[in-house]
């Protein structure tokens, strides 16, 4: 039954591949598909490592990409690798001069004990690259005790493309509450960087509590400010998952998503925004761009909760134009859901929207948004649209979607997959494939990291995949990308 899934979704690819184009809109195409992870530089372990034996050699997760301004055939990734029930033995990082045609795997020295640091695990990567070709890297390193973690968010930077890093910053202290870190590089001005995390009651039982934090940094990484409340969510609430944007006047906006319990028990998911005019010092009134009730969904075959993050982990970008898109995953049931799609085009003052991506309507989860050089918008997801009840694979695709008119209208094109998402490493009870992929702009096109389980995989249960996406005039060689 597994093969006869897999050939009926191979067939519903065909056929959209055969579907005639949309008006007025050129079709992209991947244009490089390769493995990025590779075998474990970590198989034998971390000795010293508390609860090491939990992780799982050849399994990845959770990769950021970022483009180098300076050079565009300069991509740099990271993830997660070697997973495990508390996080994974370290944040890796790929790098590649030629536009992704070639990669070579490095290591953030001191992250964890497998790289020569003393933190147990490492978690939570990500990357950005600024003005003059530094590249920041964010993560945490864990460090476990028999009954709690204790995170601390860390920071690195880079000045040859990624191929080697500074010794680590730690810009929040180790704390049971810390979570996620998001690094954005200032595109306008060399050496400053905005950090965003949230600070949370670990436990996630009611009442909640919680806090969204930032820090900068303006002398290229070498040092960073004092974390700063940017904003204390209401009784019973907590922030999480921010991200920070330049816009193309230099204000800076922070785009959040807040978690309320309601009086009914229920949850409640609210998408805010904060400006700020110096550079983070002082930061606006956060305004409300969207909300909607959180609504866990499970997998109806196995009773596994899902992947769906309604608004928790959404990705957010600003066009050359100004405009900012924010993207989410918003599922009502095992096999319904979409891409909901945000937008302000007053730098995050008001909003309008959600509007769905058309023709998502599976069950769908952790889109990428970014727009290239040109203003074409692009999305990547994961969509169970080709999966067949009653058989035996979760049956996983990824996909990606271009506008060229602000979201206004959308065209499909198949990325990667089939994969069967059962085949994922589940070390706390359900399959993972973390809380994010990435997707960054190019000339023209777009560079996309995202995660698959087998039969894709080949290096343990998942690998780490790249793909660049293009217009079919855009050569095979990147060159339009220079």
């Amino acid at each position: 039954m597994a093969i006869r899934a897999f050939a009926a979704a191979a067939s519903a690819l065909l056929l959209i591949a055969l579907l005639p184009a949309a008006a007025g809109s050129a079709p992209y195409k991947v244009k490089d598909l390769r493995v990025l992870s590779g075998p474990s530089p970590f198989a034998t372990g971390c000795p010293g490592a508390l609860f090491d034996e939990t992780r799982i050699a050849g399994a990845e997760i959770e990769p950021a990409i970022t483009v180098n301004p300076a050079d565009p055939r300069n991509i740099v990734a990271t993830w997660q690798q070697d997973v495990g029930r508390f996080a994974s033995r370290s944040d890796l990082i790929g790098t590649s001069r030629n536009g992704g045609r070639s990669w070579k795997r490095v290591t953030i020295p001191g992250l964890s004990k497998c790289t020569g640091g003393t933190a147990d695990s490492a978690s939570d990567p990500w990357v950005s690259a600024g003005r003059g070709g530094a590249v920041y890297f964010s993560g945490a390193n864990l460090f476990l005790t028999p009954e709690e973690s204790f995170g601390a968010n860390v920071a690195s930077r880079s000045r040859d493309g990624g191929r080697s890093w500074s010794p680590l910053v730690t810009v929040a202290e180790p704390s049971p509450r810390v979570e996620r870190a998001v690094v954005t590089a200032d595109p306008g001005r060399p050496g400053y960087a905005y950090l965003v995390w949230w600070d949370r009651d670990p436990a996630l039982i009611p009442p909640l509590d919680g806090t969204l934090q930032f820090a900068r940094t303006t002398d290229g990484g070498r040092s960073w400010s004092r974390p700063k409340t940017i904003d204390l969510a209401p009784p019973n609430g907590f922030d999480q998952s921010g991200e920070a944007l330049v816009l193309p006047d230099g204000v800076l906006l922070i785009v959040f998503a807040r978690l309320e319990v309601l009086p009914d028990g229920t949850f409640l998911n609210t998408l805010f925004a904060t400006r700020s005019e110096d550079r983070g010092l002082t930061w606006s009134t956060p305004v409300k761009a969207v909300a909607q009730q959180v609504q866990p969904v499970a997998d109806p075959e196995t009773g596994v909760a899902l992947s769906n993050q309604d608004m928790t982990f959404h990705s957010a970008t600003v066009a050359p134009d100004g405009n900012v898109y924010v993207a989410w995953d918003h599922d009502t049931a095992a096999t319904t859901g979409t891409i909901e799609i945000a937008k302000s085009t007053d730098g995050g003052i008001s909003w309008s929207g959600p509007t769905p991506i058309a023709g998502v309507t599976a069950f769908a989860f952790e889109p990428a948004i970014a727009v290239d050089k040109h203003g074409t918008l692009g999305v990547i997801w994961y969509d169970h649209r080709n999966d067949r009840l009653g058989d035996v694979p979760l049956t996983t695709d990824v996909w990606f979607a271009q506008s060229r008119d602000g979201g206004g209208s959308w065209r499909q094109t198949h990325v990667a997959g089939p994969f069967d998402l059962r085949a994922a490493p589940s070390p706390t009870g359900f399959p993972r494939l973390g809380e994010y992929q990435g997707l960054a702009g190019l000339r023209r096109g777009f560079a996309a990291v995202f995660t698959q389980a087998a039969p894709q995989a080949k290096d343990g249960p998942t690998d780490i995949f790249f793909a660049r996406i293009a217009p079919g005039d855009v050569d095979d060689e990147g060159e339009d990308d220079r």
